[in-house]
C-alpha cells in the first residue's frame, strides 16, 4: 500500500506558523493517552483476543510464501537434463505455494472484516462516552468553553481518534508479527541475512517514529485553531438571523475565510515537510535491496548459499519495503489519534461538579416548601451574583421575582434544580437541602421554562413528552390547553404528529414558549419555575396563558421570573432584587407603598402601554 501523504487527506491538521516548542510535555502527554487508548480494548478482550488469533494466521501465510518460493527455486537449478520432466518435490512445492497464497488472501480479508468490525464497536463506545459526558457536564464548563470547541472536540477530534480503533491498532501488531518473522526467518537463513533486515528495519522504525512525533507535536497545537474555524460556523448558523438583520455577510465571510487561511497555511507547511523527508527516509530502507544482494553473491561465491536463499530474502525485503510504507501512514495517524484523544479525555476527565450524594435523602410528599438561606454565588470567584439571599415561599403560594438586569433573578432560578451550587448558604425544598437529593428526582420535581424557548427536531407531542415519556394523550392535551397551545396544535396538518424543525424554526416565538410551558406542565412537578417564560408573546396571549398556568399552579409552588409586572402581579407575593439580595416582598399593592424600584418598574410600564409602546 502506497503511502498516504498529509496532503491526500482533508483531516490532516494545519499547524500555526511557528507552534510552540513543547515537545517533552505533548510526549509526557501522549504515553498516558496512548496507554489509556489500549486499556479501552480491555473491555472486549476475547473479541480483541479473536482478532489477534485472525492476523497471526495471516502472518504466518505471509511468511511461508518467500522461503517455500526459493525453495521452488532451488529445486529449477536441478531440471537440466531431466528432459523438461519436473524435478522431485517441485509441483508438491508448487501447490503449498499457491495454498499459502490463497490462504493469505482469504486471512487478508477475514483480517479486514474482524478489526474493522471490532474497530466500531470500540468507536461506538468511545463516542457514547464522549456524548453522555458532554450532557452530563455542570453548566460552569459550558459557561466556559464555547460550543464550537466542544463541536470540534465532538466531530474532528472523535473521526482522529477512531483511527487508533480501526486501523493504527491492529497495524501496529501486524506489522511487529511480521517484522519478527521475516528477522527471524532471515537469521535462520544465515545470520548475515539476518543483520541486514534487522539494521534496515531498525533505522526505519527509528526514523518513522521521529516524524510521527514531530506532525503530532504540531497537530496538537493546531487543533486548538480549528476549534476556531468551527465556531466562526457554529455561531453564523445559529445566529443567521442576527448576522443578515445586522448586513455582517460580507464580513462574517472575510473571518471564516481568514481562520481558513490559517487552516490552508498550515496543512501546505506539513506537506513541505513530509515531502522534503520522506523520500530520504524510503532510500535509506531501500539499501536492503544492495546489502542483501552482496551478502548472496559473497555466500554463492563461497559456496555456501544458494539462488533461492537469495530470492527468498529479497522477497522479504520487499514484503517489509510495504509494511514500512504502511507504518509510516500508521505512525502518523497513530499520532494524530493521541493527540486527539488527549483532547478527548480532557473532556472526559473533567470533574462533574453536580455530584450525586453516595446515599440520597428521599424527598417525600410535600408540596413544594422553598427555603433559601443566606445563598451566596458567583459564576467567577471574584464577582459575586447573589449576596446573602434569604427567601421562603410556602408551598402551594405563587412568587414573583423581579427586578433589573443582572440583580441575580435567573442566578436564583438555576440554583433551584440545581444547576449551580451556592457557595455558601443552602437551599431547601420541602426540609431537604437539594444537595442531598438525587439531581434526577430533584429535577422531576422542579419544572422549567426558559427564556429561551428550545425546541427538538421531534414532534410537538414527542417534545411535549420529553420530561416525561410516559405521559398520556390526555395528560399532554390537558397541559397544552393550559399553555393556550391546544388550539394551534390542533389547527396544524397533523395536529400532535406535526414535526418540528431544528430548534422549532417552522413555528413562531409565541408558539414556541406555548410549547415549552405545556412540556413543563406535563411533568406534573411540585415547584413550577418561569423564566421570563412570556416575553416572547403578546399581551393578550400572555394573559391566556397566565390563567392556565393559575390553574395548573394549584396545589403546586410558582416561581414567575418577569421583567413585566403584569406577569407577576397575580402571584400571592412579589419579591424584588437588587444587587443579589431581596429588597421588598409584598403584594402588588404593598410593594407600590414600599418599594421604590417596584414603582419605578410599575410606572414606567404604565405610561409605555398608555403611549402604546413595546
Amino acid at each position: 500500500m502506497p503511502p498516504i501523504a498529509p496532503s491526500q487527506s482533508p483531516e490532516f491538521p494545519p499547524p500555526p506558523a511557528a507552534p510552540p516548542s513543547n515537545d517533552t510535555p505533548q510526549r509526557a502527554r501522549s504515553f498516558p493517552t496512548l496507554v489509556r487508548l489500549t486499556a479501552r480494548f480491555g473491555a472486549v478482550r476475547w473479541w480483541a483476543a479473536g482478532v489477534l488469533v485472525v492476523l497471526l494466521v495471516r502472518t504466518a501465510f505471509e511468511i511461508a510464501g518467500p522461503p517455500l518460493m526459493g525453495r521452488a527455486l532451488n529445486s529449477l537449478e536441478t531440471s537440466a537434463g531431466l528432459g523438461g520432466a519436473f524435478p522431485d518435490g517441485f509441483v508438491r512445492l508448487v501447490w503449498l505455494l499457491a495454498g499459502v497464497l490463497v490462504g493469505r488472501n482469504l486471512a487478508t480479508f477475514a483480517a479486514f472484516y474482524v478489526t474493522q468490525s471490532l474497530g466500531q464497536e470500540l468507536e461506538n463506545r468511545f463516542r457514547t462516552d464522549l456524548f453522555a459526558k458532554v450532557t452530563r457536564l455542570h453548566f460552569r464548563y459550558h459557561d466556559k468553553n464555547r460550543s464550537g470547541k466542544t463541536i470540534a472536540r465532538s466531530l474532528r477530534d472523535m473521526e482522529k481518534a477512531k483511527r487508533f480503533f480501526r486501523e493504527v491498532a491492529f497495524g501496529y501488531i501486524e506489522i511487529a508479527l511480521i517484522a519478527v518473522g521475516v528477522i527471524a526467518v532471515s537469521f535462520a537463513e544465515h545470520w548475515s541475512y539476518g543483520v541486514v533486515m534487522l539494521v534496515s528495519v531498525g533505522t526505519a522504525l527509528a526514523t518513522t517514529l521521529h516524524i510521527g512525533g514531530e506532525i503530532a507535536r504540531r497537530d496538537r497545537v493546531v487543533s486548538d485553531r480549528y476549534d476556531d474555524v468551527t465556531t466562526v460556523l457554529q455561531e453564523n448558523v445559529a445566529g443567521a438571523r442576527v448576522v443578515r438583520a445586522f448586513g455582517r455577510e460580507n464580513e462574517e465571510s472575510d473571518k471564516f475565510g481568514g481562520r481558513l487561511g490559517l487552516f490552508t497555511e498550515g496543512w501546505q507547511s506539513i506537506c513541505r515537510y513530509w515531502t522534503g523527508i520522506m523520500p530520504a527516509v524510503h532510500s535509506l530502507y531501500n539499501l536492503a535491496i544492495p546489502a542483501t544482494l552482496v551478502v548472496g553473491v559473497y555466500r554463492l561465491g563461497q559456496g555456501l548459499g544458494s539462488i533461492g536463499e537469495v530470492a527468498a530474502v529479497l522477497l522479504f525485503v520487499g514484503l517489509l519495503k510495504n509494511r514500512v510504507r504502511i507504518l509510516t501512514r500508521l505512525v502518523i495517524m497513530g499520532q494524530e489519534a493521541v493527540a486527539s484523544a488527549a483532547r478527548v479525555f480532557e473532556v472526559l476527565d473533567h470533574e462533574e461538579e453536580i455530584q450525586a450524594p453516595a446515599t440520597p435523602q428521599p424527598l417525600g410528599k410535600g408540596a413544594g416548601e422553598l427555603v433559601l438561606e443566606n445563598v451566596h454565588f458567583g459564576h467567577r470567584g471574584d464577582i459575586s451574583v447573589l449576596r446573602g439571599l434569604s427567601l421562603h415561599v410556602p408551598a402551594g403560594s405563587s412568587l414573583g421575582i423581579i427586578g433589573p438586569t443582572g440583580a441575580g433573578k435567573s442566578t436564583l432560578v438555576s440554583l433551584l434544580p440545581r444547576y449551580y451550587d451556592p457557595d455558601q448558604g443552602s437551599i431547601l425544598l420541602d426540609g431537604v437541602d437539594v444537595r442531598e437529593l438525587d439531581p434526577a428526582v430533584l429535577r422531576r420535581e422542579v419544572g422549567l421554562v426558559f427564556q429561551e424557548s428550545f425546541l427538538f427536531s421531534d414532534s410537538i407531542e414527542g417534545n411535549l413528552r420529553y420530561g416525561r415519556p410516559t405521559a398520556t394523550r390526555a395528560e399532554v392535551e390537558q397541559a397544552a390547553r393550559q399553555a393556550a397551545a391546544h388550539d394551534f396544535i390542533t389547527k396544524l396538518d397533523k395536529g400532535y404528529e406535526t414535526m418540528v424543525g431544528e430548534r422549532g424554526v417552522s413555528l413562531s416565538g409565541g408558539q414556541r414558549q406555548r410549547l415549552t410551558i405545556a412540556r413543563a406542565l406535563v411533568m406534573n412537578p411540585r415547584v413550577l419555575v418561569f423564566d421570563d417564560a412570556t416575553a416572547a408573546v403578546d399581551a393578550v396571549t400572555e394573559k391566556r396563558l397566565f390563567e392556565g398556568i393559575r390553574a395548573a399552579a394549584k396545589g403546586r409552588t410558582a416561581l414567575v421570573v418577569s421583567q413585566r409586572v403584569t406577569s407577576v402581579r397575580w402571584c400571592d407575593r412579589i419579591a424584588v432584587i437588587e444587587e443579589g439580595r431581596i429588597s421588598a416582598i409584598g403584594t402588588h399593592e404593598e410593594l407600590i407603598e414600599k418599594s421604590p424600584l417596584y414603582r419605578e418598574i410599575a410606572s414606567h410600564q404604565a405610561l409605555v402601554r398608555a403611549g402604546g409602546g413595546a
